[in-house]
């Protein structure tokens, strides 16, 4: 009999025959982890196609997740993300409204989905000094003056997704974040309810997570010293191990092999040791696992085509390689609808 929960999962979920996870449901979420490369803007399109009825907000200045819904995107001269944050910390800046753009007018793969996104832009570069500053000359003032002046600004991306969300006329959001933490990503801690973390199979990964806990944690911590007045702290959702691969052994396709049980588990103590800053109070709720799944991600993002839409067989050349979706993307199909699930 098998014994591991999350493996346990993974097995039926490739089947066909998984249990809801007994998570709580949210309408918001972040995803984030403090170190690049490990799935984060892939994931974040994916669910997003799944969500079907979804404001998507795009606040890493890499501008891949804009890139994906709208080909044009580093070409077009537009309204952004950063445009919304800006008038909280430069008082006597107008307001922009409307940002949000219908991603099935830039994307055909969208179309008939009520999916919505705020593009990003390579000016939050800058974002993390100009709050800096911002927030320097709020703490000189004194009593409610200053805690009005701080908590406007850390939720300044809340309330203009708030508005947004009423006027596109959905109620999930998912923020897409940059591998760093100050700027955009602090702020959109403070929009969303709570994380989502990929964590790539690797031990710079591992640490990375332990990095994000910490930052939410420490009292030493960027986001600590610079708190809303109610302590807002978003709970950890899911962490989702990336690029696990699988035993070659006859008849355990579905069982991860032994590099990827070493990560399942590091992750496990992880999470265990820092319960509390997970929305349940059992680890093996939080643990989910994606396939390496190397070319059918790449066609994915190559075509700016969900992987929902893809099938076994399809291909293309990538930097002149001939690139294959395998049999594999049926159960990454699973994986990520069983995550898109578990978080709506």
């Amino acid at each position: 009999m098998r014994k591991n929960a999350i493996i346990d999962r993974q097995y039926d979920i490739a089947n066909g025959t998984p249990s809801p996870l007994p998570l709580p449901k949210f309408p918001r979420y972040t995803i984030s982890n403090l170190r690049g490369g490990i799935g984060k803007t892939s994931l974040a399109f994916n669910l997003s196609y799944h969500a079907d009825s979804c404001l998507v907000v795009d606040t890493c200045p890499q501008g891949n997740l804009s890139y994906f819904f709208d080909s044009s995107y580093f070409q077009n001269n537009t309204t952004t993300v950063k445009d919304l944050i800006l008038p909280y910390l430069l008082p006597g800046m107008g307001k922009a409204t409307r940002v949000a753009k219908n991603v099935s007018a830039s994307n055909l793969n969208f179309a008939g989905k009520n999916t919505f996104y705020i593009p990003s832009t390579s000016d939050l570069y800058t974002l993390p000094s100009q709050m800096a500053t911002a927030l320097n000359q709020a703490k000189t003032l004194t009593g409610q003056q200053r805690i009005n002046a701080i908590d406007s600004m850390l939720y300044s991306l809340k309330s203009e997704i708030t508005r947004e969300l009423s006027e596109v006329g959905v109620k999930k959001c998912l923020i897409d974040t940059s591998p760093f933490f100050s700027g955009a990503t602090h702020l959109s801690w403070h929009a969303s309810d709570a994380l989502i973390v990929p964590v790539r199979t690797d031990q710079q990964s591992i640490n990375s997570l332990n990095l994000l806990i910490d930052t939410l944690s420490n009292p030493t911590s960027e986001f600590r010293r610079d708190i809303t007045s109610d302590g807002h702290t978003p709970k950890i959702q899911l962490v989702v191990l990336t690029h696990c691969t699988w035993s070659t052994a006859g008849g355990a396709r579905n069982i991860p092999n032994q590099q990827t049980k070493v990560y399942i588990e590091k992750v496990r103590d992880i999470v265990n040791r820092n319960i509390q800053h997970f929305t349940t109070t059992n680890a093996d709720n939080h643990i989910l696992l994606l396939d390496d799944f190397l070319g059918t991600g790449r066609i994915s993002t190559a075509l700016s085509k969900p992987i929902a839409l893809l099938q076994h067989g399809e291909t293309m050349r990538i930097n002149r390689v001939r690139t294959t979706v395998n049999e594999s993307v049926e159960k990454v199909k699973s994986q990520i609808s069983y995550i898109s699930n578990s978080i709506w």
